[in-house]
């Protein structure tokens, strides 16, 4: 057995296929994983990889115990290792760290079937040929360490690994002497010092200045800092290149727990984004046009600085998967781009870090990045979804969060205008409604799509599911033509309009051009075979240049340079459209590319699909506990069940992919989900739909029917809701906990959730709408939040009476301050205006001794700058009280307006105030930085009036100051 076959056995889960093996060049095997926290054992980790790179690749599997035997070490049994104790984000960080150069393409996985001791390995590809990897020299002496400038050189020698010899280091560094053509002196120091630096371990060497954009642009440039018209320049000429067709700017929303319902509260993406805060993340659906967003706004600011106009944050677009190899960090950010500049950080696709303890680790990297950075540095996050691990990390950094909002009818048409031209746009729009597609046209990406299909050919359906859309679309893309300028960023094309390099043979030559050229089909099946090995293997996901450089067709030929053939690669397969140029590397344009190919294939009902569809549908199945709340379910006796979640646990888009793939094939899977208990089956077929996906009609039917039952209200309920406790209290007052579990027992917010999943089926949303009418005015059959969720779902359904039914419930006197603020907040989310409306009816009523400067903070945090007027108003009005005023004051200083400064000082000075009142304006004054804080405290220490409570309140200010 060799290295490849190893690998081949222990992707197909066969470790036991290892047994017998001795340990050799290759193969390395170890019991137990490094403890990364002993400093020992980084240094251990460090010499092997460093030693199997410098040795021509292997693997070490960990979890195998070894025996001895003449000798050597041969693979005995397999003992199996606790999953918590790999974690690939650490090893890759320590590897970056310690290893120069950073060894490239080391890919960490698991291996047995599920149900037994699993084990780990750690394959360490064959490396560019010429290639010295140095490491830390292992700590010694006194103190423990080595010296800073100490390096040592690991290589592997049969099943050992040692150290290379002083003396033939000496020999290297001397070959790199006589290659120079500097003296000898000057060349040797220079290699020294070369060599110290990419051997020692610093946060700051990381390798973010290599990263490239997710687009195909290598926004960061080199360490040295190439010129920044140069840099400017050649971002602006890629973009342009590849920002093909119209753009229909897109709005946004601030999220805040549950999504928007429409676009009266909407502000413009480009505006709102990248201006409000420090830390900012948009959300957005798959294909909701994230990533065209950063795009755009890093074309046109670069746009910008070339004309001299340089007020704006310079971007710099980052793919989030970069960071589970390296943190954000390096010296490319060290100073600012220009004096008086700030850089603004696109980092898009953070969903696409599959390993969720990676993702969040990576999160928690850039909320301190932030903070250290927050007068220099902006960050802008692109993401699907954010789980509530996640929103928990970013509370501390207070970023504000968008949700992208998707087009509406008027949008959809206006780019179909842009597109096509004003005279298509009736016939697409038509296309569209014999479609079963509803509200997935609104996706700016498949409207885009549906644009480029209907123009190719207007006579042809349009798909009517998502999955179908893909696949008319990638062949469209992979359309071969006979030259690639009038397309580059589309087309595979043919190789005439590019010149042979001289290094060439004829039969390179011919290879080159027959990869160039290679038909539509049978490209296809080659990124398909990338997109299936990404798909299952273990995070972190391998790069697809990796995996074409394993395919027969795209291998690595004998003789040439890996680095030339990588080029080449790149050269040939950014024309497909589907994948895009990283810097040196190749990456799908986006990601749901990569999910459809993956699922077309892994999908297919003659191969397995139906196998792969359980795998994909059990992981969204969570069992449900107290902590985990799920619909339709009673609490008592339910704990442990399995439930369905959309938001959690796998990727529902891919899910998609795979039953649109399978179609009617997958009615077996799918029929089980509307039996089981509770409603999260439907409720999950309801998220499905709505994402474009293909239901069978019997499954649509069962789940429907399902909805519908459980929205209406049963006779039990109604008898609870008719309960009038206060009624039997005067009756029979022991009579009085029965009758309050009944009617407690009446509320069940799950008929919410039915309804709103009832309008996801054309053929249901009438009743969805009729049964959330009811549930939204029916406080004994449902909670006050479900009841707010049922008049917002009103809303998105384009019943405005909702906005009624919420303002009604916000206005209850009955409802604690915070309750009836909170319901306010969320009517500005949906209507911002009436949501203002609402809260300036209180402030001018002056509603409650505290309710209405409350819902005067709150337009604070709605509307800073309306906010903060509405607060001077209040300090200046003499029919408030004092202490309102006084705070008003300190809220406008708060928001940077010297107005407020100034109003404290003039109540410090009023000698008609309290004394109380007056010692608090003072310690306002000073806790604002105000330069007078010092003279204004010693002039109200002077007052002979001063009490003796007063003076002491004012010696603790004096003694903090």
């Amino acid at each position: 057995m060799n290295l490849k076959d190893a690998l081949a056995a222990l992707d197909a889960d066969r470790p036991d296929a290892l047994l017998g093996l001795r340990e050799s060049q290759w193969l390395d095997a170890k019991k137990c994983f490094y403890k990364l926290s002993v400093p020992k054992a980084v240094e251990e980790i460090t010499k092997d990889v460093a030693a199997f790179a410098n040795g021509g690749g292997g693997v070490i599997v960990f979890g195998i115990g070894t025996r001895w035997e003449y000798g050597e070490e041969i693979l005995d049994k397999i003992v199996g290792l606790d999953p918590a104790d790999v974690n690939p984000d650490q090893i890759r960080k320590v590897l970056l760290q310690r290893i120069k150069p950073f060894v490239r393409g080391i890919r960490i996985g698991w291996s047995g079937p599920e149900d037994k001791p699993r084990v780990a390995f750690l394959h360490i590809p064959a490396q560019e040929p010429g290639q010295l990897f140095v490491v830390p020299a292992m700590t010694g002496g006194r103190s423990g360490a080595p010296p800073s400038d100490a390096l040592a050189v690991p290589v592997r020698d049969g099943d050992l690994t040692h150290w290379l010899p002083r003396t033939e280091i000496q020999q290297l560094l001397a070959a790199g002497v006589r290659a120079s053509t500097m003296p000898t002196p000057e060349a040797l120091a220079t290699l020294v010092q070369e060599a110290v630096a990419r051997a020692a371990p610093s946060t700051e060497d990381r390798s973010a200045s290599q990263t490239a954009g997710r687009d195909g642009n290598a926004d960061l440039v080199d360490e040295d800092r190439a010129p920044l018209e140069g840099y400017l320049a050649d971002v602006c000429r890629r973009a342009e290149a590849e920002a093909c067709g119209p753009y229909v700017a897109q709005s946004v929303v601030n999220w805040r727990d549950g999504p928007p319902v429409d676009r009266s509260t909407a502000q413009p993406a480009s505006v709102a984004v990248f201006t409000t805060a420090p830390l900012v993340v948009v959300l957005g659906d798959p294909g909701g046009g994230k990533t065209e967003l950063l795009r755009r706004h890093r074309l046109d600011v670069c746009r910008q600085w070339r004309a001299g106009v340089r007020s704006a944050a310079l971007p710099v677009l980052i793919p989030a998967t970069a960071l589970s190899e390296a943190p954000l960090e390096a010296p490319f950010f060290a100073r600012p781009p220009a004096p008086g500049s700030h850089w603004l950080v696109l980092l898009d696709g953070l969903d696409e870090i599959t390993n969720a303890e990676v993702r969040r680790e990576a999160l928690r990297d850039m909320v301190r990045w932030v903070a250290e950075r927050r007068e220099t540095h902006r960050l802008v996050v692109a993401t699907r979804y954010l789980s509530k691990q996640e929103l928990s990390d970013l509370q501390e950094a207070a970023p504000v969060c968008f949700e992208l909002l998707q087009f509406e009818a008027g949008d959809v048409r206006e780019l179909a205008a842009a597109r096509l031209g004003p005279e298509q746009v009736d016939g697409l729009m038509a296309a569209i409604d014999k479609t079963d597609l509803g509200d997935l046209v609104r996706l700016p990406m498949i409207g885009a799509m549906l644009c480029e299909l209907y123009q190719a050919d207007s006579k042809q359906p349009l798909g009517d599911t998502r999955g179908a859309i893909y696949d008319a679309f990638i062949d469209r893309l992979m359309v071969t033509t006979p030259r690639t300028d009038t397309r580059p960023e589309h087309h595979a094309g043919k190789r005439s309009d590019v010149g042979s390099p001289v290094w060439y043979s004829p039969a390179l030559g011919e290879r080159v051009a027959v990869l160039g050229s290679l038909p539509p089909a049978q490209l296809r099946t080659l990124l398909a075979k990338v997109a299936v090995t990404r798909r299952r293997q273990s995070s972190p996901v391998r790069s697809v240049m990796d995996i074409l450089l394993e395919q027969p067709l795209t291998k690595l030929p004998e003789g040439v340079r890996i680095k030339r053939w990588r080029e080449e690669l790149i050269a040939c397969f950014r024309r497909s459209g589907v994948l895009q140029q990283q810097g040196g590397e190749l990456e799908f344009a986006h990601r749901t590319y990569e999910e459809f190919l993956a699922a077309w294939t892994l999908g297919d009902p003659c191969e397995g699909g139906l196998a792969e569809l359980r795998r994909a549908l059990d992981s969204h199945r969570l069992r449900l506990w107290p902590w985990r709340a799920a619909s339709g379910y009673r609490p008592v006796g339910a704990w442990g069940q399995r439930v369905w979640a959309a938001d959690e646990g796998g990727n529902l888009s891919y899910l998609g992919f795979l039953i649109d793939r399978l179609a009617d094939a997958a009615t077996t899977e799918l029929d089980k989900l509307p039996p089981s208990g509770g409603i999260s089956g439907c409720t999950f077929l309801a998220a499905l739909k709505r994402l474009g996906t293909y239901l069978p009609d019997d499954v649509q039917a069962q789940a429907v029917d399902k909805l519908k039952r459980h929205s209406e209200v049963g006779g039990r309920s109604l008898f609870g809701a008719s309960i009038d406790v206060d009624a039997v209290n005067q009756l029979d007052p022991g009579s009085v906990p029965m009758a309050e579990a009944l009617a407690a027992l009446a509320i069940d917010d799950s008929r919410v959730d039915a309804a709103r999943s009832l309008l996801a089926f054309a053929e249901s949303r009438a009743e969805g709408l009729a049964a959330l009418r009811n549930l939204a005015r029916s406080p004994r059959l449902t909670s006050l939040q479900g009841q707010v969720t049922a008049a917002t779902a009103m809303v998105d359904a384009y019943d405005e009476t909702g906005l009624d039914l919420i303002v009604d419930l916000a206005s209850d006197p009955g409802l604690d301050d915070g309750t009836r603020l909170g319901i306010a907040w969320q009517l500005t989310q949906l209507r911002r205006q009436r949501g203002l409306d609402l809260l300036n009816s209180w402030i001018d009523a002056r509603a409650g001794d505290e309710f209405w400067f409350k819902a005067a903070l709150t337009v604070v945090e709605i509307d800073e700058t309306y906010g903060v007027e509405r607060m001077k108003a209040i300090a200046d009005d003499p029919a408030c009280p004092a202490l309102k005023r006084i705070n008003a004051a300190y809220v406008v200083a708060l928001h940077h307006d010297p107005r407020g400064a100034e109003d404290l000082l003039l109540f410090a000075r009023d000698p008609d105030l309290e004394e109380d009142l007056r010692v608090a304006a003072v310690h306002l004054v000073a806790r604002v930085g105000h330069p007078s804080a010092i003279a204004v405290r010693e002039e109200l220490a002077q007052d002979p009036n001063l009490t003796p409570r007063g003076r002491k309140s004012l010696r603790r200010l004096a003694s903090a100051e």
